[in-house]
């Protein structure tokens, strides 16, 4: 029934899958189709059940079925599910279909979704987590033949793997997500540049220093500061933290243990504005560090802002030292004002209610001096 071809043609499509580069929908569709089954099914278990993606079916409505009292009164379900992991099943190895099919629970099964049989394999995923492909087939379409099954037993391995893969590729995008989202929202600012020396990534802070354009920019292709020296300074370390990048990829060893001195430097950056200077670090990008290999970069560029107001998150103050919501308002208001009188007239409160408060705050973060609470705040901003 399945050509050696037609084999070949469904593990690719598997893989394919896997990769994010096919829908799994598409590979149901074909597996289910070569196999004499009109439906198919890839079921996970989600926070709320089983969740689906369907083929001849709609994936809401293969959810509802799987949250409904019918699949649960159905004496095939708990059947199905207590198969072992990694182990393929047919209708005919599990009981007697003619009499499963004269039970009620079984025909109210059949009357909502229209398929009455079942070949499925129980997929072992990452972190001890199971899922199922199962393919269905109608009353008319009847039970798999011995072919269709030995079949299947081939693609099994590769169903599994596939899918295990697929587990691990979405939760390392999901991972590099977050770490992405995480990067963009630094205070400081924080850019990747690629082998070549152009930005391949540019955090918010970043961005917002370069379109201030008040000694540090981009244009033509390069970094520019107010001063020609400078200048000059900035992109000789960025060479050389490039550099010792690409001695590091030829020969397959992390970018920092590339000779006894810390390639790359840092350097204050004159502002026009004559606010205080910008604080710039250049390092050579570890390479064996996968979590940004889609960008290739080579160099990580670290700018910190000597001039900017940093201010602790409310909500994280509350949150991580216990403080009330008026304690951390005064919190706040300690770090962007000079001394309590003035933190007291931002925060809105009596001076006197400002210094109990601040005592509540020594207690809460493990501080015994004012400075040392605004110093403590300062880093969180």
């Amino acid at each position: 029934m399945l050509s050696r071809d037609e084999h070949d043609r469904i593990v690719r499509s598997l893989y394919a899958a896997a990769a994010g580069d096919a829908d799994w929908r598409d590979v149901l569709a074909l597996v289910a189709d070569r196999l004499g089954h009109g439906a198919g099914v890839l079921a996970t278990r989600g926070s709320g059940g089983l969740k689906a993606v369907a083929h001849g079916r709609d994936d809401q409505f293969a959810d509802g079925y799987y949250a409904s009292e019918t699949f649960r009164a159905d004496p095939r379900s708990a059947i199905h599910m207590a198969v072992k992991p990694g182990a393929v099943y047919h209708d005919t190895d599990l009981y007697d279909v003619e009499a499963m099919l004269r039970d009620v629970r079984v025909r109210n099964s059949i009357e909502m979704i229209g398929v009455a049989h079942q070949m499925g394999l129980v997929i072992r995923l990452t972190h001890g987590e199971v899922g199922w492909f199962t393919l269905l087939s109608t009353e008319a379409e009847g039970t798999p033949d011995d072919e269709a099954v030995q079949a299947f037993r081939r693609l099994a391995p590769h169903i599994e793997q596939a899918c295990a893969l697929a587990g691990i590729i979405e939760r390392g995008a999901t991972c590099q997500a977050m770490l992405m989202d995480a990067m963009a929202a630094r205070a400081d600012g924080m850019i990747l540049l690629d082998a070549a020396g152009q930005p391949a990534f540019v955090n918010d802070g970043a961005q917002a220093i370069l379109a201030a354009d008040d000694g540090l920019a981009w244009r033509s292709g390069s970094f520019r500061t107010a001063r020609a020296a400078e200048t000059r300074r900035l992109l000789g370390a960025i060479r050389t933290a490039l550099a010792c990048g690409a001695q590091a990829g030829a020969r397959g060893v992390r970018a920092v243990d590339v000779g006894t001195a810390m390639p790359g430097g840092q350097m204050a950056i004159t502002r026009p504005s004559g606010r205080r200077s910008y604080v710039v670090r250049i390092l050579p990008a570890p390479r064996v560090e996968r979590f940004l290999s889609r960008f290739g970069f080579a160099c990580i560029l670290h700018i910190h802002d000597l001039g900017a107001e940093r201010v602790p998150d409310h909500g994280l103050l509350v949150a991580a030292f216990g403080l009330t919501g008026r304690e951390a308002d005064l919190a706040v208001a300690l770090v962007r004002f000079s001394g309590l009188p003035a933190a007291a007239v931002a925060a809105d409160m009596a001076h006197n209610t400002a210094r109990n408060h601040l005592q509540a705050i020594f207690r809460k973060c493990g501080v015994a001096t004012q400075a040392e609470a605004v110093a403590l705040f300062g880093r969180l901003g």
